[in-house]
């Protein structure tokens, strides 16, 4: 069965970090085969009871928290000890006697909703109210559906508030309005109260069913327990519940959400060999996750696989692949997938052409997105604000800004609202095309539209101040940031010491690293690299080279880019032995020169007129692919009519040698 196998392959499922399954799983072990089954039920029983007094800690110490969450969307939680069903009074059934109708805080002029349903709880409540005083009173069934009708609605609250009423007025409860009431405080991220209700169903004698199961192992796997998820369906088995697709599918993908991929495919293998058919859900969460692991490949055959067993692809699945071919950027596959998807008749839809959108533009194909965008329209799929701002950004890549602000203006004509993010990539688009007016008048009519800009946008209108000499006007936005209370972070704190090692302004990049290291932030490889290559334009040579000692003592990986660095600081100080010798061992620590390392050791020596090593560092890096930048090769231009070396090389790349 699938639980022997992953007990055996992943033995360390079987202790639980959380909720504290080991000793129900004991307990269950101990049982004899042969014992009655109301015996079998009453240690059961037994067992759970004593998880729960456990679990009854941790849920205690979040009922204050759910207790809160329902006041603010104004849901008065009845009772002071809320709730109270879930720490096993002596009776189910609370003892006292009041009938006085409580009072609900109105909001939203009395409309509550946890997502944006505009359901009336005054009027549930009245509802509630008059079908526990009929006399006789309603079946638990028909109390059962009263609460199904707002758990469709994502009123969670408002349904845990319900069935405490249902306590305290002596309804009582079977095992479909547990099983909402479990869904409920699962969603609302309580799952530890959702195994409490679990053993009140035991205590009441009412038996769980697989959707009981299902609820709590899809809890459990939501908030990252997966070992307790796993524990539950293998006691599931046991309890003799066969776990059915949803079971199974549940289980699959925590298991992929855990990292535990292979285990996952296990468990799908394992699946039908116990009788269960997977579904095209089952599918489709195996595609998706290893379509974002990057295993496209692996996906594919799963996708063959489902159609030879005659179970139909729907727009989920080929959207997954589609997806994970763009991510790759085997843009021919990704279109060649979705030719296949519309002969099979199964309809794009909006995710669709958005990830198409998306992963053409992402590789420079903006007139192609532009077409599958018309296209989209054409076939009445209506673009939504990732289509729009997925097409901007594409053209804001290729510093085509007229025709991204005209996207902008379409989208806001078809009454697509622009968001934080939308302006963010309008803001980026003018910064790198050096538009520094047009992206801060985009900040004023945020302003205007009552739109909150975020770090993302300042951070980006700071960059692009800096890279056109303006250090003091970002220096001035950063300020402006600080006093709308939002906390600079080390992106922000790296772009502006950036700027103003970069421009002279060494006393203000000191004052912003003093500032930087008073509240704390651990600086990262990209704010160290700015920081060495600030120390070599202060002139703080061995301040540089300690830094970079220190990386390897703290642990800190360096890249390409803090070698480069450093190599042109050392050439620039004129150790060009030193600096040879760290381009060297660089490859020695695993790190590859790139074109930007050969390009900056060629000018370096260039410029000290070692000719012989700039070309031999030349025909090492044609030979490696890499090509010489402008700079190179106007060096190499302006030496050529007076160094007799270069003048050789440069007659002879007229006859092959790739230069540019």
């Amino acid at each position: 069965m699938v639980q022997a196998k992953l007990k055996t392959r992943h033995p360390e499922l079987r202790k639980s970090n959380g909720v504290e399954w080991k000793s129900l799983h004991l307990r269950l072990r101990s049982w004899r085969v042969g014992e009655e089954q109301s015996e079998r039920q009453h240690h059961f029983n037994l067992t759970v009871m004593v998880f729960m007094r456990k679990s009854a800690f941790r849920a205690s110490a979040s009922a204050f928290q759910l207790q809160q969450q329902q006041m603010e969307m104004g849901i008065s939680p009845f009772l002071p000890d809320f709730p109270c069903f879930l720490f096993f009074n002596h009776h189910h059934f609370l003892t006292s006697t009041s009938t006085k109708k409580p009072s609900l805080p109105k909001n939203n002029d009395g409309f509550v909703s946890n997502n944006s349903n505009n359901v009336c709880v005054d009027d549930a409540l009245a509802s509630f109210y008059r079908m526990v005083r009929i006399n006789p009173r309603p079946s638990v069934v028909e109390f059962g559906k009263f609460l199904g009708s707002f758990a469709k609605k994502k009123q969670y609250s408002t349904v845990v508030s319900l069935c405490n009423q249902m306590d305290l007025f002596r309804v009582t409860h079977n095992v479909y309005s547990l099983n909402i009431l479990i869904n409920c405080l699962c969603r609302l991220n309580h799952v530890d109260f959702s195994v409490s209700v679990l053993g009140k169903m035991f205590k009441l004698g009412i038996h769980p069913d697989a959707i009981t199961f299902n609820a709590l192992i899809n809890g459990l796997c939501n908030e990252g327990k997966i070992k307790e998820a796993v524990e539950l369906f293998n006691e599931m088995v046991k309890r003799g519940h066969e776990p059915n697709v949803i079971s199974y599918n549940t289980i699959i993908n925590g298991l992929f959400k855990s990292g535990n991929r292979n285990m996952a495919v296990h468990v799908f293998k394992k699946m039908e060999q116990n009788g269960c058919k997977p579904n095209v859900v089952t599918y489709n969460t195996i595609i998706d996750n290893l379509c974002k692991n990057r295993l496209v490949n692996d996906a594919m055959e799963f996708l063959s696989e489902m159609l030879s067993r005659g179970i139909p692809p729907n727009v989920v699945t080929y959207n997954s692949i589609v997806h994970g071919f763009c991510n790759l950027g085997q843009l021919n596959e990704a279109t060649r997938l979705f030719k296949e998807m519309v002969g099979r008749d199964v309809m794009p839809d909006t995710v669709t052409f958005t990830i198409l959108v998306d992963g053409l533009c992402k590789e420079g194909m903006v007139s192609e997105a532009r077409c599958v965008f018309e296209t989209m329209t054409e076939k009445g799929v209506e673009p939504n604000i990732y289509t729009y701002n997925a097409l901007m950004d594409g053209y804001c890549l290729q510093h085509q800004m007229n025709e991204a602000k005209k996207v902008f203006e379409i989208m806001v004509r078809q009454g697509c609202v622009p968001v934080v993010h939308s302006y963010n990539i309008l803001i980026n688009g003018y910064c790198q095309s050096r538009m520094m007016d047009e992206a801060k008048s985009l900040l004023a009519e945020m302003s205007e539209k009552e739109l909150t800009p975020d770090t993302v946008t300042y951070s980006t209108l700071m960059q692009g101040l800096c890279q056109v000499g303006r250090p003091q006007e970002a220096l001035n936005l950063f300020k402006e940031m600080c006093s709308t209370g939002l906390l600079p972070n080390l992106v922000t704190y790296s772009i502006l010491l950036d700027g103003f090692w970069k421009h002279g302004h060494l006393d203000e990049a000191l004052k912003l690293l003093q500032s930087m290291q008073e509240k704390k932030l651990e600086p990262d490889i990209v704010f160290y690299t700015i920081l060495i290559e600030g120390m070599f334009i202060a002139g703080k040579l061995e301040v540089a080279k300690e830094l970079f000692s220190k990386l390897f003592v703290d642990g800190i990986r360096p890249t390409v880019h803090t070698y480069s660095v450093m190599i042109k600081g050392l050439l620039k100080e004129g150790l060009s032995d030193e600096a040879y010798r760290l381009f060297r061992k660089m490859e020695d620590d695993g790190f590859m020169p790139d074109s930007c390392s050969y390009n900056v050791m060629i000018q370096g020596f260039l410029q000290i007129q070692d000719s012989s090593t700039a070309v031999r560092l030349i025909d090492e890096m044609v030979g490696k692919g890499f090509s010489a930048d402008s700079t190179t090769f106007q060096m190499l231009l302006d030496l050529e009519s007076h160094d007799e070396i270069i003048s050789r090389f440069m007659r002879g790349s007229s006859r092959g040698r790739k230069m540019k």
